[in-house]
C-alpha cells in the first residue's frame, strides 16, 4: 500500500467514526423528548391490565393485549438504542486510530501491545470492572423500555450486589493468573509477531487465542443489539486477548 492510499483510507476511516459519533448524538437528542407511546395513558392502562391479569388470561386474549400495547409504541427506543450503540463504539475506534496513528493505515502493521505487563493486566481489569456499571445501566434501560411488565421487581438489586462481589474476586483472580502467565513476556510486542524458532508453539497459541478472540467478536456483534453498554469493555477485551497472544510469543523468543 502506498503512502497516499494509506493516508486516504485512514483519514476516511477516522472521518466515518467522527460522523458516526455525531449521528449517534443526534439520534439520542431526537429520542430523548419523544414519548414512548402514541397514547401514553392507553398504554399505561393496558400495561397494568396485562400485568395484573396475565396469569388468568387465555393465550389468545394475552396475545391480543400484548399486540395492542406493541402497536402503540413509537420509534423512541429504536432511535435511542441505535444512537447509544453508535456513541459507545465509534469513540473507541477514534481513540484506537489516534493512539496507534492509524490515520495512515499502513501503521496497522506496527500496532503493539501495552507497554508493560501491568498495563495489559490493568486494561483487562478495567474492562471487567466496567461491566458492573454497564450491567446496571442496561438494567435501567430494560426497565424503562419494558411496557409489558415494568412493575415486576425481579430482585435485580440483590443480584447486582452479589455480582459486584463476584466481579471483584474474579478481577483479582484474572490479574494474579495473568501475572504468572505473562511473567517472562517482553513488552511491548507487535500484535502480528510470530515465533519462527518455535512454530508449533506459535500455531497453538494462535489457535487458542484466536478462538478466544472469535468469542469476543461474536459477543461484540451480539451486544450491539442486546447489551450496548458492554461494547467498550468487549472491544477492550478483544484487544487484551490479541495482546496476550503477542506477549506470549514475544516472550518465548527471549527465554
Amino acid at each position: 500500500m502506498t503512502q497516499k492510499k494509506g493516508l486516504l483510507f485512514g483519514i476516511v476511516l477516522l472521518a466515518l467514526c467522527v460522523v458516526t459519533t455525531g449521528a449517534g448524538v443526534v439520534l439520542l437528542v431526537i429520542a430523548y423528548p419523544m414519548p414512548a407511546h402514541t397514547d401514553e395513558q392507553r398504554a399505561a392502562d393496558l400495561t397494568v391490565s396485562y400485568e395484573q391479569s396475565v396469569d388468568r388470561m387465555a393465550a389468545e386474549q394475552r396475545e391480543f393485549v400484548k399486540q395492542e400495547i406493541v402497536s402503540l409504541r413509537t420509534s423512541k427506543w429504536r432511535l435511542y438504542n441505535s444512537g447509544l450503540g453508535m456513541c459507545l463504539v465509534a469513540p473507541c475506534f477514534i481513540l484506537a486510530i489516534l493512539y496507534f496513528r492509524l490515520w495512515d493505515l499502513r501503521n496497522l502493521r506496527t500496532v503493539t501491545t501495552p507497554e508493560t505487563r501491568l498495563g495489559l493486566l490493568g486494561l483487562a481489569s478495567l474492562a471487567w470492572w466496567a461491566l458492573l456499571p454497564a450491567l446496571q445501566l442496561a438494567e435501567f434501560d430494560d426497565y424503562a423500555q419494558d411496557d409489558l411488565t415494568p412493575h415486576i421487581d425481579g430482585g435485580h438489586d440483590v443480584l447486582f450486589f452479589f455480582a459486584k462481589g463476584f466481579f471483584l474476586v474474579w478481577i483479582a483472580m484474572v490479574a494474579i493468573g495473568g501475572l504468572f502467565i505473562l511473567w517472562k513476556a517482553s513488552l511491548p510486542a507487535n500484535l502480528y509477531c510470530w515465533d519462527g524458532i518455535r512454530p508449533y508453539r506459535s500455531i497453538v497459541l494462535s489457535a487458542v487465542y484466536g478462538l478466544a478472540g472469535g468469542a469476543f467478536a461474536t459477543l461484540i456483534v451480539w451486544s450491539a443489539g442486546n447489551f450496548p453498554w458492554g461494547l467498550p469493555s468487549l472491544i477492550a477485551g478483544l484487544y487484551v486477548v490479541i495482546s496476550t497472544r503477542a506477549a506470549l510469543l514475544n516472550g518465548s523468543r527471549n527465554l
